[in-house]
C-alpha cells in the first residue's frame, strides 16, 4: 500500500511564511521586544498540528487525464456544497497550463437557481496521480492547497465509466459517472469498493439527476 505525506504542503507553507514570525525590533520607549504577528501564527499553529491520516488504497494504473471532462455525481456523503443542492450535481475537470486541474462543481438549489464553485487540484506525488489535493480556497491570487482535502480514487468502472473517490478521514466520499445513472451491477461494485475501505454505505446519498433517478435515497437502501 502506498503511503502519502498529507502535511508536506503545510510544512512548505510554514517555511515560506517563517520570515513573518521573526521578533519585531525593541520598542524605542519601553525597550521590550516585539512579537510575531498573531494573524499569521494562529493559522500556522493549525497547520503544524495536522497529523497524517490513515491511508486509503489508491487505484493503480491511473492517470490524471482520466478525470478530464464532465461527470454526474451519483452518490456522495453530503458536504458543504452538496447541502446547498437539491438535484443535478455535476463536476467538470479541465487541465490548466500550470499542470493543475480546474475543478468546477455545479448543481440546482431548492429555489431553482444554479450553485457553482471552482477550485484547483494537483497530484500529491507525481507517481501517484490517483491521489489529488483539491482546494477551493483562493486568496491573494494563490490557490491554498494546505487548506484543501485529499481526493483518492479507490475504484473505477470499465471504460472509465465511473469513479469512486474518498478521503482518509472517511468523512468525504463521492461517486461520479459519465452518465446520470448507474445500473444495479455497477452500484453493487461501487458499494463493495466503499465497504472494503471502511466506509458506511448508508452515509452516501443519491440525489435526483435529470435523465437518471428522480427520488432521494441512500446507497445502502439501493444495494442490500
Amino acid at each position: 500500500m502506498a503511503t502519502t505525506c498529507y502535511v508536506c504542503d503545510g510544512c512548505n507553507l510554514v517555511g515560506s511564511l517563517s520570515k513573518y514570525l521573526q521578533p519585531l525590533p525593541p520598542d524605542p520607549v519601553t525597550g521590550r521586544k516585539g512579537h510575531p504577528m498573531h494573524w499569521v501564527s494562529i493559522p500556522l499553529l493549525a497547520i503544524t498540528s495536522i497529523v497524517p491520516a490513515l491511508a486509503l488504497t489508491p487505484l493503480a494504473e491511473f492517470s490524471v487525464s482520466r478525470y478530464h471532462g464532465r461527470w454526474y455525481e451519483i452518490s456522495a456523503i453530503p458536504g458543504f456544497f452538496q447541502n446547498k443542492c437539491q438535484r443535478d450535481v455535476q463536476v467538470e475537470y479541465a487541465p490548466e497550463d500550470s499542470g493543475a486541474l480546474i475543478v468546477r462543481n455545479r448543481c440546482q438549489r431548492p429555489d431553482g437557481a444554479i450553485e457553482q464553485t471552482e477550485g484547483r487540484g494537483r497530484a500529491l506525488e507525481p507517481d501517484l496521480p490517483s491521489v489529488l489535493k483539491v482546494t477551493f480556497v483562493h486568496q491573494l491570487g494563490i490557490w491554498w492547497y494546505p487548506f484543501g482535502r485529499s481526493q483518492t480514487v479507490i475504484a473505477a468502472g470499465p471504460g472509465n465509466r465511473w469513479l469512486v473517490i474518498g478521503d482518509p478521514s472517511l468523512r468525504y466520499g463521492r461517486v461520479i459517472a459519465r452518465e446520470p445513472m448507474l445500473d444495479p451491477e455497477s452500484l453493487r461494485a461501487v458499494a463493495t469498493a466503499l465497504a472494503n475501505e471502511g466506509y458506511d454505505r448508508c452515509a452516501f446519498v443519491l440525489k435526483p439527476q435529470s435523465g437518471g433517478r428522480e427520488q432521494l435515497t441512500r446507497l445502502c437502501d439501493e444495494v442490500r
